[in-house]
Formats: structure tokens, sequence, C-alpha cells
């Protein structure tokens, strides 16, 4: 994903992990070092994820545990095409 994609105030989704729930958020912050680029987000139940590298998201969300990180858009495609071919299996 590129840097300009992931701006303040872009909605993102975390997939979550074993330890860690799923959830929506927003990018607070982004900041360019030597390290590269990362961004800072205030996920809605109240969690702060700081530091995070872009390199962590991917372009599309593909509904397994490799997808950590996406825009909200992306999930919510994902999401509407998985609606869409239950509907067309229970039909």
């Amino acid at each position: 994903m590129k840097k300009e994609d992931l701006k303040k105030g872009i909605r993102i989704y975390y997939n979550g992990d074993m330890a860690n729930d799923e959830g929506l958020g927003t990018i607070t912050e982004q900041i360019t070092d030597k390290w590269g680029t990362h961004v800072n987000i205030k996920m809605d139940d109240g969690r702060d994820i700081k530091g995070l590298s872009i390199v962590m998201f991917s372009d599309e969300y593909l509904g397994h545990g490799g997808t950590r990180f996406v825009t909200e858009e992306a999930y919510k495609k994902y999401r509407q095409a998985m609606i869409d071919r239950l509907q067309k299996q229970i039909q």
C-alpha cells in the first residue's frame, strides 16, 4: 500500500489475532523517518496502535489471518462480496 493512501483520518480495519480483538479505527498521524513510514491509529474501542509500519497494510482484504490491516473500504468490499455470494447460494 502506498503511503499516500494512509493519511490522517483514513478509516482502517484490523483483523486481530489470538491476543487482540478485531476492530475499526482511524489513522491519527503518519510519520516518515529514516526507518520508513509509520502510522498511529486510534481504535474505536479505545486502543491505540502506535508506530505501525505501512508494510503491515494490504491493498485487499482476503478474509484470513494473512491480511492484518486494510482500509475500512477494502474490508467492506470483501464483506459485501461474501454477502452477495451467500445470497446467490441460498436462492
